[in-house]
């Protein structure tokens, strides 16, 4: 194996990161996210539900669903850097589905730049797991992606040790309550002591309901942490703000 001492920090992060000229998200204004993709896919000019990390108005706090207490409970609070749809949803399904983690490092740095806006500072990074069957066949955890390149970013501690010891059947077609029970008991912390009176960040690609989410901030919970944020590169949208297009 080759010896990496003396090798320069930059050359060693530009194995990991690219430069894009272009945007990422349409390839064709500036990158990394060009204004256009900000204003259609990052909406910043918009709230983010405390509960569930939903694209909302910016007067409001909670969505319509975390307001009737059908959200999350155990989340401090949880945010989304952009909008499930068009070319975000895109560029994560190609990191996901097309076998492309690497596509992260792209944008990496604005995502961390947003993170470090919207939240506390934290003792370390909690990536969502996924179960040892379903990452054997995607060959890659798109959540740990994300943790690695936050950790190479932002000099956050990756927290190891919360495993999926479970599978269940697809959330896809469940309602918000399905998806919560459909999660009792799939995650656990073997060892609490590695996690007890720490804060994190709990970090997944997409949140939807917010129930993966609160399954392991659960558990996490249970093993003593004190403080737990979720972020995530996308979420839905409050209903009475989504196009008819869509």
């Amino acid at each position: 194996m080759k010896d990496l001492r003396g090798v320069s920090s930059e050359f060693l992060r530009s194995l990991w990161y690219k430069n894009e000229p272009v945007c990422v998200l349409c390839s064709e204004g500036d990158g990394p996210i060009c204004p256009i993709c900000t204003e259609n896919y990052l909406h910043p000019e918009l709230g983010r539900c405390l509960g569930c990390g939903k694209l909302i108005p910016i007067d409001l706090l909670q969505c319509q669903d975390c307001e009737a207490g059908k959200g999350p409970k155990q989340l401090d609070k949880v945010v989304a850097w952009g909008h499930y749809y068009g070319g975000l949803k895109e560029f994560i399904q190609n990191v996901k589905f097309n076998a492309h983690p690497n596509y992260i490092g792209q944008i990496i740095k604005p995502f961390s730049e947003w993170a470090i806006s919207q939240l506390p500072a934290v003792d370390g990074v909690v990536a969502v797991p996924m179960h040892a069957t379903k990452l054997g066949e995607r060959g890659f955890n798109q959540a740990e992606v994300i943790a690695s390149a936050l950790h190479w970013e932002l000099g956050l501690p990756i927290l190891q040790g919360v495993k999926r010891i479970e599978t269940r059947v697809s959330q896809v077609l469940l309602s918000r309550k399905e998806r919560l029970q459909n999660l009792r008991g799939v995650f656990a912390v073997p060892n609490p002591e590695d996690y007890s009176g720490r804060s994190v960040w709990l970090v997944d690609d997409v949140t939807t309901t917010g129930a993966t989410l609160e399954a392991v901030a659960e558990v996490l919970r249970g093993s003593g942490v004190r403080t737990i944020y979720g972020l995530c590169l996308a979420a839905g949208r409050e209903k009475k703000l989504v196009p008819s297009s869509e």
